[in-house]
This record gives structure tokens, sequence and C-alpha cells, in this order.
């Protein structure tokens, strides 16, 4: 990379840390589904997305874990435990928002080599699917050919559009800090119970859908455009 090149990411990768910022102070001070022990909508996480699909999944990454860093040293609230829950609560959900591109949506590959990968998901899931109901060679091979032709369709368009890389990285932060409060904030001996997961996957629940949704409809009517007029 040249030095042009650096100095110009390193620009944006500050210019994203600092957007995080903005949008979290004014998150924390119009909280939006405020949850009572901690949660709420995160407006902020759209900078970190928008990142991942202008600098790539790695300069998302990175805009994550500073975004992370610097809300430390401006002292905005945070509830530490453990230190395993603070990087499942706090640090992998931002890294992981870091890597929506990573998921889908602007990657490498030429139009033939997509439409292959999605013709094998396609075979692969529902070919399978139909093998394990036990059916003769020549249904699973017609049904695996209309999946190919119909199905493989859907998944290019699916695992190649911007909705996919969110909804994967808000699954995995979702996954996270599910996590968290099954082990972390769940009392005593009822931590790791069944209890403890019923509660904490419908207590994260409410507020991630909707931060999800949020930065699904942003970020995609955002990242195009700044992604050609901005270029690194």
């Amino acid at each position: 990379m040249s030095d042009k090149k650096r100095i110009r990411l390193i620009t944006f990768l500050a210019l994203y840390v600092a957007i995080y910022v903005v949008l979290k102070y004014i998150g924390d001070l119009i909280p939006i589904f405020n949850m009572p022990n901690g949660g709420s909508v995160e407006v902020e996480l759209i900078a970190v997305c928008l990142a991942s699909y202008h600098l790539g999944w790695k300069g998302g990454a990175m805009t994550g874990l500073l975004s992370w860093l610097v809300t430390i040293v401006l002292g905005f609230v945070m509830y530490f435990v453990h230190p395993v829950q603070i990087a499942l609560d706090y640090v992998l959900p931002l890294v992981v928002c870091g890597l929506a591109s990573l998921f889908g949506n602007y990657v490498d590959r030429g139009r033939k080599e997509q439409g292959l990968l999605s013709a094998a998901r396609a075979l692969f899931i529902f070919g399978g699917i139909i093998l394990s109901f036990g059916y003769s060679v020549h249904v699973i091979v017609i049904a695996s050919a209309i999946a190919v032709a119909v199905f493989g369709v859907s998944f290019w368009y699916i695992t190649n559009n911007t909705y996919f890389g969110i909804i994967s990285s808000f699954f995995l932060k979702y996954f996270f800090t599910v996590l968290s409060g099954a082990y972390f904030w769940a009392e005593g001996a009822a931590a790791g119970s069944v209890a403890a997961w019923s509660f904490s996957l419908m207590y994260n629940l409410g507020y991630n859908l909707v931060s999800m949704i949020v930065c699904a409809i942003i970020v995609p009517l955002m990242a195009d455009r700044i992604i050609k007029v901005a270029r690194i």
C-alpha cells in the first residue's frame, strides 16, 4: 500500500470512529428501546457497517475495535463483570459488525464464479434435504437440477447482497450477547441453565433485531454512493 493510500485509510478510519462516537452519544442521550439491564437500539453501528463496505472487512473490524477503545477513553457507560463478558458484550459484537462486507456483496469474484458458487450452495442444501428423505436417484437428480436452476438464482442474489452481510454479522453479534447473558448475567447456579438461555435469547432479541433493521435500511442506501465518491 502506498503512503497516499495509507494516509487516506487512516483518515477514513478516524472519520468512521468519530461518526460512531457521535451516533452513540445521540443514542445514549435519546435511548431507543432501552433495556433495563443494558442494551438499546445501536444506531452507531451504522458507522461500523459502512466502514466495512467502504474500507473492506479489515478496515471495518479495525473501526469496530477502535470505536470501543475510544468510547472507553471518553467514559461512556459500560457494564463490566468479567473479562470474557467484556469481549462478548462489547468487543466481539463491534468486530463482527465490521466484518459485514466479508459475508456478502462487493466480493472480488466475477459473475461466473458467483453463479457457480450459488448453484453449488443450492445443490448441496436441497440435494442433501431430498436425500435425507430416502427418495430414488432419479428424483434426487431432477429435484437437485430444479434447485440449481430456481434456488441458485436466489442464493446468488441473497449471498451477494448487502443485506446478507449485515444480517450475518448481526446474527453473530446476537449470539455473543446471548452467550454473555446466559453465563455472566444469570445469578449463581442458574448460569448456563435452560432458563438462563431462554431468558437471554428473549432479552437480547428485541434491540438487536431493531438495530439490524435500522442498519439494513440505511447502510445499503449509503454504501454504494460512498464507495463511488470516496475510494481509498
